[in-house]
């Protein structure tokens, strides 16, 4: 448990500093757009210092580069808190030992083999870009392409440490101790609709004790 609190803390922690770059890329969005009124109005501005270093071209890129960052250093994060898209119409109805062994099966076979050949081949992709000091297409876009390309390998060696973590949790969900069975379980055991459910029928309970009334499940006949 410790390494692998150790492992989903490490991935946590570079995905709340990342998810930081969502403002940089809201500003970006922002001035592109307001750029892009301006020049409606005011076609001369095309001819000025910043029109010609800082153009459409340039931030157009640039967003797109930015949230490609953030999704890359933001995947792992997701992984260890449950976020990503599922099939919960199949999942929900399946029992959490089932749900332990299908998250290890796939992050083992599936999650970290993956995460390795996009690593191997990544660095090989970035070190290329690099070498040939590749750019932009555009004739007016951004320069040194190796920088973006080489955050592909980085996410998903982020990527691989959070299904490692993963792994590891849903292990000892199945083979370790009872009194880690719980603290290890929060993976599979609850979705975060659950939790709602449970809570607001335990709030639904309380008003009804302090109002005189039987308390009553009623999610359980809807």
């Amino acid at each position: 448990m410790k390494l692998s609190d150790l492992l989903a803390g490490i991935v946590t922690w570079i995905g709340r500093i990342a998810a930081w770059l969502a403002v940089p890329l809201m500003l970006i969005i922002v001035v592109d757009i307001t750029m892009r009124k301006l020049v409606e109005f005011y076609p001369d501005l095309v001819d000025t210092f910043m029109f010609r270093e800082i153009g459409s071209t340039k931030l157009q890129e640039m967003e797109w580069h930015l949230h490609a960052v953030l999704f890359l250093l933001c995947l792992g994060y997701a992984y260890i808190k449950n976020a990503h898209v599922r099939v919960e119409v199949v999942r929900e109805r399946i029992r959490p030992r089932l749900r332990a062994w299908f998250e290890l099966f796939g992050a083992i076979v599936f999650v970290v083999p993956y995460c390795y050949v996009v690593v191997t081949y990544g660095f090989d992709f970035a070190e290329r870009a690099f070498m040939l000091n590749e750019r932009s297409s555009a004739l007016t876009g951004l320069p040194m392409r190796w920088i973006i390309k080489g955050m592909l390998p980085v996410g998903f060696v982020i990527l691989g440490i959070a299904a490692l973590s993963v792994a590891l949790r849903n292990f000892i969900y199945l083979f370790g101790p009872p009194e880690l069975r719980q603290e290890a379980g929060t993976f599979v055991e609850h979705s975060d609709i659950e939790e709602l459910v449970h809570e607001a029928e335990e709030e639904l309970e309380e008003y009804e004790r302090q109002h005189g009334r039987q308390p009553t499940r009623q999610s359980q006949g809807s």
